[in-house]
């Protein structure tokens, strides 16, 4: 017994040190995607990476509902892959199963501080003139747009607002009103420059929510406000599916296309249509890899109407969860990104590192499909932690003695 507990803590050091190593290698990759630079090996880092978590899947001990779930979204994404040929629906599965006995604070404040240093870095190179452009020329009337060495306009915004709303997250209890002040200052002043309104409605929106949910007691403990967010977030994604529905320059929604700055338009004029209802299919198609803003049209037009539905399923389980956990930032973060989601398509990338939700769905998954759930011992008492019978993947077998007594 001692030389397996031994044994049990070299292979979680092992797995903790593999873990965090991918986590650092994927907050490069997006730093780099950021940037001017043309990343000539990022496929085989996004390789890396898989075998770097996979290693931490395999040095982790899970329960038999764990081990099964775990098969089920494999099977689900392997599908996605097998049709489609994006690899990235299983490298977010092996990713969120890594998160299996992380630290969620300690990950999302390396996630912070790797992300933000790595942005000052690009804006010091563009300002300096060494590297990266400080701003574009944009075709529309909007002229000049400043985007800082991080690519374009909207991307500068969006991190900006990103790493907001992922600082409040981590330091919302410290924060005094006078920084929630400063921020939303700040966001004006970006705005000028850099003229992203999509980005500024959301950060009004990300803080008017964080400053409702830090001083209000009644609102964030209100089982409704959730409920409401689930139901926001539907919306967005029934929203996105009506859009798609109809051809180019039809349908209730051109008339007003401008307000969307013309992210419907360029949703489906693309050759063979883009993102247009008829070209989704169950799993996808390999030629489905057109680029287009509208985020949940890109989630089934890319990975397939089941994997497309199944991460709707979860989004909105794991909101609920924030409400049972008491992750009150937490949804703030999760719901930021949900509604953003419907007109960009930030966060339904290849770049797991930019998705922080998925840090929530990954220390969440478990709890959310009942796997930590037991039978009450005598007198209604809850299990012990220890009464939940875990095994690495080798010892698979273990389960079914169990079962049958011996």
């Amino acid at each position: 017994m001692e030389k397996e507990k031994q044994f049990g803590g070299k292979l979680a050091g092992i797995g903790q040190f593999c873990f965090y190593a991918g986590l650092v290698l994927e907050l490069l990759i997006v730093i780099i995607d950021k940037s001017a630079y043309i990343n000539p090996v990022e496929g085989q880092l996004f390789r890396i990476t898989f075998i770097l978590f996979l290693i931490k899947v395999c040095c982790t001990k899970f329960s038999l509902k764990e081990w099964l779930w775990l098969l089920v979204f494999l099977l689900l994404a392997g599908s996605c892959y097998m049709f489609s040929g994006r690899d990235e629906a299983v490298r977010l599965v092996v990713c969120c199963a890594a998160f299996k006995n992380i630290d969620l604070k300690k990950s999302l404040k390396y996630t912070f501080w790797i992300t933000l240093s790595g942005c000052i870095l690009l804006v010091v190179l563009a300002v300096t003139g060494i590297f990266g452009n400080m701003y574009i020329v944009d075709e529309g009337d909007r002229g000049i747009r400043y985007c800082f060495g991080l690519g374009h306009p909207n991307a500068f915004y969006c991190m900006y607002w990103v790493l907001v709303t992922l600082g409040i997250y981590l330091y919302w209890e410290k924060m005094k009103s006078w920084i929630y002040a400063l921020i939303f200052l700040a966001g004006i002043w970006l705005y000028f420059l850099t003229n992203s309104r999509t980005g500024i409605i959301i950060l009004l929106f990300s803080l008017l929510l964080s400053l409702f949910l830090a001083y209000g007691k009644n609102i964030r403990d209100s089982r409704w406000v959730y409920i409401a967010g689930i139901a926001a977030f539907l919306f967005c994604v029934g929203m996105s599916v009506w859009m798609a529905y109809y051809e180019p320059y039809e349908g209730p929604f051109y008339p007003y296309d401008r307000f969307f700055t013309g992210r419907i338009t360029s949703m489906n004029t693309l050759e063979g249509g883009g993102g247009i209802l008829r070209n989704w299919s169950l799993f996808s198609r390999p030629e489905n890899t057109k680029y287009f803003d509208m985020g949940y049209v890109r989630l089934f037009y890319w990975y397939g109407i089941i994997p497309g539905a199944v991460y709707v399923i979860l989004y909105a389980m794991l909101i609920w969860q924030c409400y049972k956990k008491k992750n009150y930032m937490g949804f703030m973060m999760v719901l930021s990104f949900a509604l953003y989601t419907m007109l960009e398509a930030h966060f339904i990338s290849v770049y797991l590192g930019r998705n922080y939700a998925l840090f929530l769905t990954g220390a969440y998954w478990s709890d959310m499909l009942h796997c930590r759930r037991q039978k009450l011992r005598a007198g209604g008492e809850p299990p012990a932690e220890g009464e939940i019978q875990e095994e690495y993947w080798w010892q698979g077998w273990r389960f079914f003695m169990k079962q049958s007594g011996r």
